[in-house]
Order: C-alpha cells, then structure tokens, then sequence
C-alpha cells in the first residue's frame, strides 16, 4: 500500500514538473520572439523596398530585397575611418580597464597594505556618488585631453564594482600560492600575469566584453569631447545619420533617390544600425564560454 502511495506521490511531481517545464518553454519563447523581433524587423527594413516598408509589409523577412542603404553607407568616405577609430577606442578602454581594475583589486589583497581602508573606502563612494558632466568635462578640458581619445578612454579606466569583484575572486585564489612564488624570487607582477590572471580568464573575458560593448555603444562622450571629424567613432555617424538625418557625403543621392520612391530613408538609417552593432554580435560568440563563467563568478563571489 505504502509503494502504491509512493508511487502516486512521484506521478504527481513528475506530471507537475513537465507542466512547470512546458510553461518555462512557453515563457521563454514568447519572451525570445519579444527581443528578437525588433533585431530582425531592423535587418528585414534595411533590405526591403521603398514600396513594402510604406506599405508596411515588412516584418520578420525582407521584402523585394535591396541593398542600395547599404551601398549609400559604404559609400560615405569616413565610414572606415569611424569604424578604425571605435576599434582603437573600444581596445584601449579595454586594456587599460582591465590592467587597472586587475591592479589595484590585486593590492587590496594585501592584508598589510597601508591604504587599503582609505582605497576602500574612496572606492565605495564612487559608487554612490559621481562628479557629474559639467566638471567632468572641466577635468578633461584642464588636463588637455579635448579633441583626443584619451578623453574617451581615461575617464571608465576604473570601476569601483569591477574592482571588488576582482578582489573577491582573488581572495580565493589560496595565499600559499603567491608566497611560493615570492619564496622562489617572483616580483608581484610577475604574481599577478603568471598566476592570477591565467586563473581569472571568465573574469577577464566577462568584463573585457562589458567593456567593449559600452565603449562600442557610447556617443555621448565623443559627443562632448571630440571635435575633429577624423577622430569620431562609428556611433557618432549613426547619430547623425538617425536622428540629425545628415552626416553622409553620399546624403543627397540617397535623398534623391527617396525623393523619387526608389528608397526608404529607413533602409540608410537601419543599414548604419546593422552595420555598426554586426562586430559586437561577430565578438560575442567567441567569449560565450567565459561570458558564462564570469557571470557565475560574479554572482557567488561578489
């Protein structure tokens, strides 16, 4: 009798955990077709014509595909000078992001560090208080940094909350470990690239990404501080292009063609889109792996 209860009891969780899973499938697919339908909707309109996007037939599939908003992008002259410049910008941010988070969660470690409360505390405020734009933009202009990419670089090279994180995974690296190598003559450099950092790969990957996606994504410093048109990134193009509807050289063919129903002004504002968020979605798929450990390491260590 007590087996047959048993048995029943297990039904009865096995059948509620199949609906439970058939909902989470249910769930995350709608959820999936929410975020994804705007991604494809933008590459659908960028390849359609003139006639389906006012008609308003494009959805998730292109409709009488055309690349001419493509062409009219690729035309502009400063294009690949915008996209070498973001590459260079969101590499540098990048290193010297990483080499000063890395560093300085490294001396924290320390339990002897004479300034390790004083940094601790100062870091902590930065995270609950900020300078605000107006004497940012005083510093960057005292310290001549206008019209230059350190002005993009330098100001994100340190995150209170990327260095804790650090910190925390650090701590669990065991401390024999360094104090081995220092008994065998190793500098704490040599410490920190030889062992800590071959260690924290998925912490490096993960937040190396954060990295580049929001010095990839960013206008509004080069907005402030960049003047010279050679030294723009890619999304200060795109703004133009979306929101000023001005910025190409190729601008009044395309208006021309617009203006006689061979092109949707949509189909250049979309192509920029594509174009300027395709390398970031070409880099996530290699850091996949780390990017999932790095958030894992984040969530129980931080």
């Amino acid at each position: 009798m007590e087996k047959v209860i048993l048995h029943r009891k297990k039904n009865k969780i096995h059948y509620g955990s199949r609906i439970f899973d058939i909902f989470l499938i249910i769930l995350m697919a709608a959820v999936s077709i929410i975020f994804l339908y705007p991604f494809l909707n933008v590459i659908s309109v960028s390849l359609s014509s003139n006639r389906m996007i006012s008609t308003g037939q494009v959805t998730f599939f292109p409709r009488e595909i055309i690349l001419d908003g493509y062409k009219m992008l690729f035309q502009e002259q400063n294009i690949w000078g915008a996209y070498l410049n973001t590459v260079i910008i969101a590499a540098g941010s990048t290193v010297i992001n990483l080499v000063c988070t890395s560093g300085i969660a490294y001396t924290l470690t320390y339990p002897n560090f004479v300034l390790k409360k004083f940094l601790t505390i100062a870091l902590l405020i930065t995270m609950f208080f900020g300078g605000g734009t107006v004497p940012t933009y005083i510093l960057i202009q005292k310290l001549h940094m206008m019209d230059t990419w350190w002005a993009l670089m330098l100001p994100n090279a340190v995150q209170a909350y990327n260095i804790f994180v650090y910190r925390s995974f650090y701590k669990g690296i065991s401390s024999e470990i360094r104090e081995a190598a220092k008994i065998d003559g190793a500098s704490d450099y040599k410490i920190l690239t030889g062992i800590y950092v071959p260690l924290s790969k998925a912490l490096y990957a993960t937040f190396g990404l954060f990295s580049i996606v929001n010095t990839w994504n960013s206008y509004y410093d080069a907005l402030l501080y960049i003047k010279t048109d050679k030294l723009l990134p890619i999304q200060m193009i795109l703004r133009k292009i979306v929101f000023v509807n001005s910025g190409l050289s190729a601008m009044s063919n395309s208006q021309q063609m617009i203006g006689n129903g061979e092109m949707n002004k949509l189909n250049v504002q979309y192509a920029c889109v594509i174009a300027t968020i395709l390398p970031v979605l070409i880099l996530y798929p290699f850091l996949q792996k780390y990017f999932a450990q790095g958030m894992q390491v984040g969530a129980v260590k931080g």
